[in-house]
């Protein structure tokens, strides 16, 4: 009867606590729901938005690209939301919102047209089908976060937000 291990501690290393068990396995779990979350939304944006979400000059092709405007590594609370992707060419992800193809680095310029750009698509979402989609809350509180600003208000309008973002990127230049 002595001999046997105790249950509690079937799935764990001897040199570890439960304590530190039970915080890893936790750990672990809510990695694991992040990504799906994260997956969650990119499947939901591939299948509402089929075009670019940015018109430009690179524009043109297939939008197959899922691109997060404040990048997933720097900005985790915001990755899952859906008002954070927007859908890109190869081109406008891999050249314009990713200088160079590396995907550690983000173009401030274009970060910015990729803002604006959801703002629009947001707000046309919003007339068609109401909240099935986007909040406009939800935009807010990703810009709040990514820009660590709370300079926006639940009652800007899209133009009101649109003309902020401008004034935020231009004196950051």
């Amino acid at each position: 009867m002595y001999n046997h291990k105790n249950w509690r501690d079937m799935n764990k290393e001897k040199t570890m606590t439960r304590q530190e068990a039970v915080e890893e396995i936790d750990e672990v779990q809510q990695e694991a729901y992040n990504a799906y979350y994260v997956q969650k939304a990119m499947n939901l944006l591939r299948k509402i938005q089929i075009e670019s979400e940015v018109n430009d000059q690179w524009g043109n092709g297939d939008a197959t690209q899922i691109h997060h405007i404040f990048p997933k590594s720097e900005f985790p609370q915001i990755a899952h939301y859906i008002e954070n992707l927007i859908k890109l060419t190869a081109t406008q992800h891999y050249t314009m919102a990713h200088p160079n193809n590396k995907t550690q680095q983000i173009n401030k310029d274009y970060q910015l047209t990729c803002l604006l750009a959801k703002a629009d698509t947001i707000e046309k979402s919003l007339q068609k089908f109401g909240e099935k989609y986007y909040r406009k809350e939800s935009f807010i509180y990703v810009i709040s976060i990514g820009l660590s600003t709370n300079d926006f208000g639940f009652s800007l309008t899209f133009p009101d937000i649109k003309r902020k973002l401008i004034q935020i990127y231009n004196n950051a230049a």
